[in-house]
């Protein structure tokens, strides 16, 4: 008998979210949290998947022509280390880890520019399936341009209290001005440089001025303190979920003060106001499969 499992990573948010080239887009921030998707031969339980994740299956049994009948004999179980609701992708990583885990068992061969629009058909979503970063329409699934790279860093991420809906959040960011467009394009220029360069310093400008652009969107209270935290203590910058509540500070271990920051955040920011504190890295996407017969 066959066993697939897969393990998508989730999103300490967006790098940058924009609109670039008359197109909503975004970088996600691939995370070392996962998502875990096991699909096996066993009794069909389609019907107590998430709704999302079932549309996602039925998607790809229509898109590719897999008979009905098959359902009910692939058993799918799903395990995740994401907070949800929080910008970290938990959605994106569920749906395009079962889309690839489907390519898997059934032979589709399907490549991660295809999961992304299979992805996209379903909700606004991340860029997490790509192993290099690009510039992402997340919500029709185009790549606008690529970076061929990635960013690893440390990251510690504080998880506020509240949750946003991604897809209601996206229906109304089409408000750009002309000077958040050329702010935004400025910003992109820097990212592409910093990835290009393997720049750690450009990158955190980059992010922090997508971050605080998107104040006028989605405010979050405590993004100008930690910023200046950041600055103070060593960090590289901030990175924040565009349309959650997460905020990560990016850093490198041997010229962040973490002590001192941590001392700091409790002073400056009351524990009622955020949920976690959680110690990530930042590492490349891509959807990791492996295989097991029993």
């Amino acid at each position: 008998m066959r066993r697939i499992q897969v393990k998508t990573p989730g999103t300490c948010g967006e790098f940058i979210q924009g609109w670039f080239e008359d197109n909503p887009c975004l970088v996600s921030c691939p995370i070392n949290r996962y998502s875990t998707i096991t699909i096996e031969e066993g009794p069909g339980n389609d019907d107590v998947l998430k709704p999302k994740t079932r549309k996602m299956v039925e998607e790809v049994f229509r898109s590719y022509g897999i008979s009905a009948i098959e359902k009910d004999n692939i058993h799918i179980s799903m395990e995740t280390e994401i907070p949800v609701e929080k910008g970290m992708a938990s959605s994106t990583a569920d749906i395009s880890g079962v889309a690839a885990g489907l390519s898997e068992y059934f032979g589709l061969g399907l490549i991660p520019e295809e999961i992304g629009v299979l992805c996209t058909s379903i909700e606004p979503s991340d860029n997490l399936m790509f192993p290099e970063l690009n510039l992402f329409n997340h919500i029709n699934g185009n790549v606008l341009k690529e970076f061929n790279g990635s960013v690893q860093s440390d990251l510690l991420i504080i998880d506020f209290h509240g949750g946003i809906d991604t897809l209601t959040f996206n229906e109304t960011q089409d408000d750009y001005s002309k000077k958040d467009l050329e702010t935004f394009s400025e910003i992109v220029g820097q990212f592409e440089k910093g990835v290009k360069e393997n720049s750690l310093k450009e990158v955190g400008e980059a992010c922090t001025k997508s971050a605080f652009l998107n104040q006028g969107r989605l405010k979050k209270t405590y993004l100008e303190i930690l910023t200046k935290m950041s600055q103070d203590f060593g960090g590289l910058g901030t990175i924040i979920g565009h349309s959650g509540t997460v905020i990560g500070i990016m850093y490198e271990k041997k010229h962040f003060k973490e002590i001192e920051f941590m001392k700091m955040l409790k002073r400056q920011i009351p524990a009622s106001a955020y949920a976690n504190i959680y110690y990530n890295r930042l590492i490349p996407g891509g959807i990791k499969i492996t295989h097991e017969n029993y």
